[in-house]
């Protein structure tokens, strides 16, 4: 299985230009690409510097060749440890192997995911969830990998609650199923600019989509042979837009 991915995230309109409590990022290892999302409690500076240092250590137990249940584990004492149990943070790490098996999700007190299927967007509603990263102590349920449930063709897209916390004028949530089911070339900078719109361009919370596109061997070797032969594994484009931040991957 080959996964392209793309992520975008803009802050609350109350918080200074790229400063917020959520998280995307990326590592490839020889063996898998893990990807994380998540976001921290609160909406201040503290929430910022928090959304970092977790990022960093997300980035250096990645690189480890860990199981992603032991990198949530290992990511939830070192919250403990920094914050001494006053926070939290909401987390779904996806784990694409580079061999044949199949992608996995880890979560822990994050929204579900949503599958991209044949024109329909469908709620990972069935995925097994831990309490937050932070909390795992006070519950017996632990963070356990379960099978994304991918095929070819197939998107996924993970976001934060400040996209579904979104509201217009009258008060009407953003209608994130919909718009994603229909999701084009634009890829999430489309999803953005929608969710923007129908909230005026004025979010009450940070804000995160991430999308993970899934492909065939075959349209991956086709990718390929578009871009004269060079492999296509950790191709990457970031770019600073006027209200947020968006980074591009692609993974054979």
């Amino acid at each position: 299985m080959h996964c392209a991915f793309s992520w975008t995230t803009t802050p609350a309109a109350s918080m200074p230009l790229h400063t917020g409590g959520d998280i995307a990022c990326a590592v490839e290892t020889p063996d898998v690409v893990r990807v994380l999302i998540g976001d921290v409690m609160g909406h201040d500076a503290e929430a910022a510097v928090t959304a970092a240092e977790v990022a960093h250590a997300f980035q250096a137990l990645a690189a480890q060749p860990d199981s992603s249940q032991v990198i949530a584990t290992r990511l939830d004492e070192f919250i403990v440890e920094r914050n001494c149990g006053e926070e939290f943070v909401t987390a779904q790490i996806v784990s694409v192997p580079k061999a044949r098996d199949e992608p996995e999700i880890v979560c822990c007190g994050h929204p579900p995911p949503l599958l991209l299927r044949d024109g329909r967007a469908v709620v990972l509603d069935e995925i097994l969830t831990a309490p937050p990263l932070g909390l795992l102590d006070l519950s017996a349920a632990q963070a356990c990998s379960c099978p994304l449930g991918v095929r070819p063709g197939d998107g996924v897209l993970l976001y934060t609650d400040g996209v579904t916390d979104a509201r217009d004028e009258d008060g009407h949530a953003f209608a994130l199923a919909e718009h994603a089911a229909t999701l084009g070339s634009g890829g999430v900078g489309d999803l953005r600019t929608d969710l923007l719109r129908h909230a005026g361009r004025r979010l009450r919370d940070d804000a995160t989509l991430l999308h993970l596109q899934f492909a065939s061997e075959q349209h991956a070797r086709e990718r390929r042979s578009q871009n004269n032969g060079a492999p296509i594994w950790f191709s990457a484009h970031y770019r600073s837009a006027d209200m947020g931040k968006q980074s591009r991957q692609e993974h054979r």
